[in-house]
């Protein structure tokens, strides 16, 4: 007899929502890789595994989507964005596969949406848990799935090429960047696809600024804003210069001040242990990646310890 395949997965119906008609400029602020999320229900939502030990942030019924696996351009970040060609791109690509249909955004709130043709549109959410901020983790889906709410799903690297987030990897619009609460089986395949699109020079990767290849001179965050680069790499960035640090020469100190939020614990290509500050170097203000960020497996933040 064959033992029938586990899968750390469930299957969260519901409907995604990018547009607040009763108070539009208070609306939600969908990019490339996160979209806010009404569960049919929160029971189901609320007894996902907590990677992190944190507990879902439901507000009024909604929860926010992180997109497992990926890592698209930020559009805004603490005040801050990346090169806003592909930010963008990614943004409205994500919102097209979800089947929003003209999506217009406000002039001076570009990053909330002003009108849409039909919201919320139906979909789920294959969740792998509850991430360290509280969001919903797992592979999305429009349209109506099938399988029961709350049910396990094992996911086969066919059903993975289905999601937005494989789409988007597969568009070059968005960077691999895995974590070990995912699967090995659909890491592994994440990484075949943009590997793919490296090699074809597809979407963004082409205009790539900081690679294992190429250095960066990064001294204000004007500097970073216009870069196409790793956007983990990039928040961290954007937070050290918002202190009023000039030019990077002290980053890789201010990473390792913090193991938890800035020096995240990871397993570089080759299996061996390390953090983030082993991902990149420094000489002067020239910012350069060690690897490239879908080979490594990153360990989610720890689990808070009791005080």
């Amino acid at each position: 007899m064959v033992a029938a395949k586990k899968s750390r997965y469930t299957l969260v119906k519901g409907k995604y929502w990018i547009h607040n008609p009763d108070k539009p400029r208070q609306g939600p602020q969908p990019d490339g890789d996160t979209v806010a999320f009404i569960p049919d229900s929160l029971d189901v939502v609320r007894q996902l595994r907590k990677i992190s030990g944190r507990p879902a942030d439901i507000h009024g019924g909604r929860i926010n989507v992180r997109y497992e696996g990926i890592d698209a351009l930020e559009t805004h970040f603490q005040g801050a964005h990346q090169e806003l060609k592909f930010a963008l791109a990614a943004r409205d690509r994500n919102l097209a596969l979800l089947g929003f249909k003209n999506v217009r955004f406000f002039a001076d709130l570009p990053n909330v949406v002003q009108s849409v043709d039909q919201n919320p549109l139906l979909g789920y959410v294959l969740a792998n848990g509850i991430e360290a901020n509280g969001r919903l983790l797992g592979l999305v889906y429009a349209g109506a799935p099938g399988h029961d709410d709350g049910e396990r799903v094992f996911i086969d690297t066919a059903m993975l090429d289905q999601s937005v987030n494989a789409k988007l990897v597969a568009a070059g619009l968005a960077y691999v960047e895995p974590y070990d609460s995912m699967p090995m089986s659909l890491v592994k395949h994440l990484r075949d696809v943009v590997h793919k699109v490296r090699r074809a020079n597809e979407g963004f990767f082409p205009h790539e600024s900081v690679t294992t290849e190429k250095a960066a001179l990064i001294q204000k965050i004007e500097d970073a804003q216009a870069l196409v680069m790793w956007p983990k790499l990039f928040r961290r960035l954007a937070t050290f210069l918002d202190e009023g640090h000039v030019g990077i020469a002290q980053f890789d100190e201010w990473i390792r001040d913090d193991p938890v939020h800035r020096d995240d614990t990871l397993r570089l290509p080759d299996g061996e242990k390390g953090n983030m500050h082993d991902t990149f170097t420094i000489d002067g203000d020239k910012l350069q990646l060690r690897f490239h960020p879908e080979d490594l497996l990153i360990t989610p933040d720890p689990t808070p310890v009791p005080n």
